[in-house]
């Protein structure tokens, strides 16, 4: 009994490698018929007969429970097979070290667009496959080779209603005078959104702060310098702003909702000229589920129910374009993609930022030390 036991789990392992590409049919089919189970589901294609699980590597917190809720019940409800979470973050360097080291154990990665242009290029990710995830669920121009992205989130800004009631700061360029708005900033400090926030300050149009002209971005930045603080996770901007310890601070747009819920508007957003940032579902190259299995789970982050719960539990904007005319209008002023800001924001360029973001976020690093 315990061979027959051991032998359908190594055809269970087996099935899995067939369906990622990694074992030849022959080879397959052999050890099904020693193991003594059925291969009608490889001979039909059905690929999740391999799967023995979804593993979603996300950051954690209020997002494991949204995303459970979102995609994983309806996606479990149609395929049987369960969403797991590895909830440490999905940093490039890890996923690089974890692909290199053959030990692959995440199937599907919360990252960012330019995570999947510069993962795809050297060759660490599975590419997307357009026959299973549908590309008219995705925004135009968003639907990346090794990734696709199913939400937006913004770097948008907060400044203080007490200091600034009767004349508040409309845009970047408000931001970045403080002699007209007076006080402390908060900036993230890894370079996102500051960088292009001062661009737009010094004068660039919308359409021209792609490419980012670092040089120009890191004169404007240091010359509030002496007035700027600095955070690393969604907390400290928070406290930042609520805390008094500035009079306008960028926020992550999703936190900037709850700061102004929470703070019954003393603290306000601004969405005027926010960057929206698109966030990506990458697939490791050799993920355990494989191809089939996976891109249907992205497939189902796709739909129009499951983006506007994740909108609603974890205030990410929707990527398909269906759902933006479906956002609850209580929720249309903090969503990228809503009617009321899609005009207004900066659309990220993911290209720019796998290619050149590396050098860009350490000459701010030296710029702002």
């Amino acid at each position: 009994m315990q061979d027959k036991r051991f032998m359908q789990e190594m055809a269970v392992e087996a099935a899995t490698a067939f369906q990622a590409g990694k074992m030849d049919r022959r080879t397959f089919l052999t050890f099904c018929g020693l193991a003594g189970v059925a291969t009608l589901a490889v001979t039909t294609g059905n690929a999740e007969a391999a799967a023995k699980e979804i593993v979603m590597w996300n950051w954690g917190g209020q997002s494991e429970a949204c995303h459970a809720k979102a995609i994983g019940t309806p996606f479990t409800a149609e395929t049987k097979i369960p969403l797991k979470f590895d909830t440490s973050g999905p940093l490039q360097g890890k996923i690089k070290e974890m692909v290199d080291s053959g030990k692959v154990t995440a199937d599907v990665c919360d990252a960012d667009g330019f995570d999947a242009i510069a993962l795809g290029k050297s060759g660490h990710l599975e590419p997307i496959d357009y026959t299973i995830v549908d590309k008219k669920r995705i925004k135009e121009g968003f639907a990346l080779e090794y990734g696709v992205s199913v939400i937006f989130y913004g770097y948008a800004f907060m400044y203080d209603t007490k200091a600034f009631g009767a004349n508040p700061p409309k845009n970047w360029a408000d931001f970045f005078d403080t002699k007209k708005f007076p006080g402390k900033r908060s900036l993230y400090k890894w370079g996102n959104g500051s960088i292009e926030g001062a661009l737009l300050a010094d004068g660039v149009a919308p359409k021209d702060v792609y490419p980012c002209d670092v040089p120009r971005a890191l004169k404007k930045i240091k010359s509030i310098k002496s007035d700027s603080i600095y955070w690393g996770s969604g907390s400290e901007a928070h406290d930042m702003i609520v805390n008094g310890e500035v009079a306008m601070g960028i926020v992550w747009q999703n936190r900037g909702k709850s700061i102004e819920e929470d703070s019954k508007g003393r603290y306000k957003m601004v969405m005027n000229e926010a960057i929206a940032m698109p966030g990506a579902y990458i697939v490791p190259k050799g993920n355990p589920a494989g191809r089939e299995a996976v891109m249907k789970f992205i497939n189902t982050a796709m739909t129009v129910d499951a983006q506007l719960t994740i909108l609603d539990c974890l205030g990410m904007t929707p990527s398909n374009p269906e759902a933006f005319a479906k956002i609850p209008a209580g929720l249309q002023p903090y969503a990228v993609n809503s009617k009321e800001n899609i005009d207004k924001v900066i659309f990220n360029d993911p290209v720019w930022w796998a290619e050149k973001g590396g050098d860009a976020v350490n000459a701010f690093l030296d710029a702002i030390g």
